[in-house]
């Protein structure tokens, strides 16, 4: 179970080494004690919205900024939820952990794994995702001085190259073209028409247009077995 789960979390640790790094050298740049750094990814571990809340703290901002700017950037993560909530009934003493340590890439890979009900590797899979991230920020902490002046936004490149390799292995599982086409279709449409939240508005639609299909489907099987 350990060996599948780290098989296939490989994407991701590359993507969460180097993304978790990009954070921790950021960290250092506010001249705070690096344990802070490192507590903020075990306990946060928000991904971009870890980035967010670094202007904030070097703004002196209010907790309660960060609060509202990281529920902002991860409200998606309310559909994850939806979804695995039959998935994370089961695991009754990590449920809590689970529900914090689901990113978009666990959600993918365990999604992915969908006809393999497995309650271990499920909580592997987040368990490694979250080690992965802290060991990047760790990474980066204590590299900080070594990458001064050295320009490191073409880590944030990794993050995009990840969600298109996990797109493609998820395809690969599952053929469903439906959904695919759903989430393009919709992200596309939010782009063309300006709106800001095109990530958020797309999930939102998508999860519906989904959602509509699955109860059409589920109707028409009860007629059938009616009639």
């Amino acid at each position: 179970m350990i060996i599948e789960a780290l098989k296939d979390t490989k994407p991701t640790a590359f993507g969460y080494l180097l993304l978790g790094a990009a954070f921790g050298v950021l960290f250092q740049s506010l001249n705070l004690h690096w344990i802070f750094g490192i507590l903020m990814s075990t306990l946060v571990y928000a991904g971009f919205a870890q980035f967010i809340a670094i202007p904030i703290l070097a703004a002196q901002g209010s907790l309660f900024s960060i609060a509202i700017a990281t529920f902002l950037v991860n409200l998606r993560h309310i559909f994850y939820g939806i979804a695995f909530l039959d998935k994370f009934k089961y695991n009754k003493f990590l449920k809590s952990y689970l529900i914090f340590g689901l990113t978009d890439e666990s959600f993918s890979i365990i999604n992915a794994k969908k006809p393999i009900s497995a309650r271990k590797y499920e909580a592997t899979i987040i368990i490694l995702c979250h080690i992965y991230w802290i060991i990047g920020t760790f990474i980066g902490i204590f590299m900080h001085k070594e990458l001064l002046g050295v320009n490191i936004n073409f880590l944030f490149f990794s993050l995009v190259a990840l969600f298109a390799i996990l797109t493609v292995d998820t395809f690969k599982l599952n053929k469903d073209i439906f959904s695919l086409a759903a989430g393009i279709s919709s992200y596309i449409f939010f782009k063309v028409i300006g709106v800001k939240e095109v990530l958020f508005f797309s999930m939102l639609l998508s999860f519906f247009i989904i959602y509509f299909k699955i109860y059409l489907s589920d109707h028409d099987e009860e007629k059938n077995i009616i009639g």
